[in-house]
């Protein structure tokens, strides 16, 4: 009977281990309001010279009104062309930093097409060049 549970076991994580290694589907739709871009989003976003450039997101910061909000986020090569190609790449780990700090204001960010990829913990180390920024400014 031991046997029999372990071989059940062994099957169902065979049959699931090829669904770790695939990308999940990237959302449809964006929020428009923003909600989804939040600390730890990775966002795949359209640019003007084109393709699709990979952000993440290491803070957001609430500024009083009528500010908003500005998203503090780490920009990555290379671009992708479509926002499944984006998620994969992410996945896969293929991306470069083409700039580890930058600032955007959310007003302007989310009128681009843009979808959220994945979520993850940010790590010190992508957090610190924002800490630089902040602390530059604080001065």
């Amino acid at each position: 009977m031991r046997s029999i549970a372990l071989a059940a076991v062994c099957a169902g994580i065979l049959t699931l281990a090829p669904a770790c290694d695939r990308t999940p589907p990237v959302p449809e739709t964006s929020d428009p309001t923003g909600k989804d871009l939040v600390i730890g989003a990775v966002v795949a976003a359209a640019e003007q010279s084109g393709g699709l450039r990979i952000y993440k997101i290491v803070e957001v910061e609430e500024l009083p009104a009528p500010f908003g909000s500005d998203l503090h986020m780490i920009a990555y090569d290379p671009k992708a062309q479509s926002f499944q190609e984006a998620a994969e790449l992410r996945r896969r780990g293929k991306l470069t930093v083409a700039k580890d700090h930058m600032t955007v204001r959310l007003v302007y960010f989310l009128p681009r097409d843009h979808r959220v990829i994945s979520n993850e913990p940010v790590s010190d180390e992508e957090r610190a060049p924002y800490l630089r920024s902040l602390q530059s400014r604080q001065r």
